[in-house]
């Protein structure tokens, strides 16, 4: 039986529950994941939803899994500096005492492993605990930063609400932390009252969704560790019976065949002939819950399909995915943790300083500026002023398109802009090759950079009667 989480009943609780005065429903079960490591426990927590729980289900659902672990390598991968105001702004200061520690933050794991495993604790359950130890005198740094397990760790409040200090049970050693020195990382919190000092973490809003996917997909394995047979050995005639005692002769003769004779003639009994029975993972059922389950992971952490594995895409689009993966997903998660670490480091002392992972430049790539080319063309800008805006070094002759290249698209003299006389053959290339170019900019397989500018030059080729017809 999987273990349970419930909450303990309060003193007087259990007092007038005692004296029969009043009725109080049982307390609610959480019922644990079941995968193949679980970390759920009968242990009480002072969360509204388990933690282990959470930890559980990271291990029960692998797009789950790998979606975490996508942003919490990204950002691993992330510089992290250590910056102070200037009268420029702000700049890294080498050698910092806090970029020595963050770089190797304990004996046990690199900068990488720690950022990993930091981000690893915080998405499921909405919490993460960073414990400085060997805290000296104000302004240095301490010897080093250890993780919290989030589901040892319980929040004392104080009078005011806010944290007083951290408790944490290690194997029955219990200890308490002053709020001012544990680093508490946690996302918002959908709480109330008190529940509001922990974060609320992405499992909780898919609970459901994931205990159904790792119910649908242990009855898929169930169906599977049953095997179905290859092939069956059916009579020839349909109308045809078999004995019992005659089927069970021929499958021993079957079997042998199958596992101890390595050639030779079978020779069988009955007027019979083999069918195959081919079948697929499909045939098992519960393919269409599993895909939902998919998409409710997707929704939740932000994490593109493409990034997933889960659908394939042209360059156009996977590109836009990694853009706003960027900037909606991995952006925020990195500021989140930044505000955590500076405010961790100015408790220790260094008020001066702020914590920063650098981001990358999204600088648009040459795909995205030819396929803006082609539509400022098609909008009625000339292909000179639209190479040129879009930063081209490398933009074609354009003389042959009426086009004065070192003046894009403003003429010497002024001109009687006439409407060129095009026939229905010509209207109709244009046409057909203006379709072809959008539709290879919006289909699902990945374009080539120079597919599209050749494309591109081609439409151009079929617009130079009509440029130069307009001159």
């Amino acid at each position: 039986m999987s273990p349970t989480h419930t909450r303990p009943e309060s003193l007087p609780v259990r007092i007038l529950r005692a004296l029969s005065v009043v009725t109080v429903d049982p307390p609610r079960e959480q019922t644990a994941f079941v995968a193949g490591s679980d970390f759920a426990s009968a242990e009480a927590v002072h969360t509204a939803y388990d933690p282990r729980r959470a930890a559980s289900a990271l291990l029960a659902n692998p797009w789950y899994w790998r979606a975490v672990g996508i942003r919490a390598a990204s950002l691993a991968a992330l510089p992290l500096q250590v910056q102070r105001e200037t009268a420029d702004g702000w700049e890294e200061v080498e050698g910092h005492p806090l970029a020595g520690l963050l770089s190797r933050p304990n004996t046990a794991q690199t900068d990488r492993q720690f950022r990993v495993q930091l981000v690893t604790d915080l998405l499921p359950g909405g919490n993460a605990y960073i414990l400085p130890i060997g805290v000296g005198t104000a302004g240095t740094a301490p010897a080093a930063l250890l993780l919290m397990e989030p589901a040892r760790v319980t929040i004392t409040p104080g009078q005011d609400g806010a944290p007083l200090a951290y408790v944490y049970d290690t194997q029955g050693a219990v200890k308490s932390y002053p709020a001012e020195v544990v680093g508490h990382i946690q996302t918002s919190s959908a709480g109330g009252g008190l529940q509001r000092l922990y974060g609320t973490g992405e499992v909780q809003p898919m609970d459901r969704d994931l205990a159904a996917d790792v119910a649908m997909a242990a009855q898929m394995a169930r169906k599977s560790s049953r095997g179905r047979p290859d092939a069956a050995y059916v009579p020839r005639d349909p109308k045809a019976t078999w004995g019992r005692p005659q089927v069970r002769d021929m499958q021993t003769q079957i079997d042998r065949i199958l596992t101890e004779q390595t050639g030779g003639v079978a020779v069988m009994s009955g007027a019979g002939q083999f069918e195959a029975l081919d079948w697929t993972i499909g045939d098992l059922g519960g393919m269409a819950s599993r895909e939902w389950a998919r998409s409710v992971v997707v929704a939740v952490t932000g994490v593109p399909p493409t990034l997933l594995g889960l659908q394939s895409a042209n360059y156009a689009t996977a590109e836009m995915e990694r853009r706003s993966y960027i900037a909606d997903t991995l952006t925020p998660l990195a500021a989140l943790l930044d505000d955590a670490l500076t405010d961790m480091a100015r408790a220790l002392g260094f008020a001066d300083i702020r914590i920063r992972h650098v981001l990358p430049e999204m600088e648009d790539g040459r795909t995205d500026r030819l396929q803006r080319v082609a539509l400022h063309i098609a909008h009625g800008m000339s292909p000179a002023d639209a190479y040129r805006f879009e930063k081209f070094d490398d933009a074609p002759d354009l003389a042959e398109f009426g086009v004065d290249p070192e003046t894009p698209g403003a003429p010497e003299e002024p001109i009687e802009e006439t409407a060129p006389d095009l026939d229905d053959e010509t209207r109709a290339d244009i046409q057909a090759q203006a379709n072809a170019l959008a539709e290879m900019l919006t289909d699902d397989d990945p374009d080539d950079e120079d597919d599209v500018r050749t494309e591109v030059g081609a439409l151009l080729d079929l617009l130079g009667p009509l440029l130069s017809g307009s001159r």
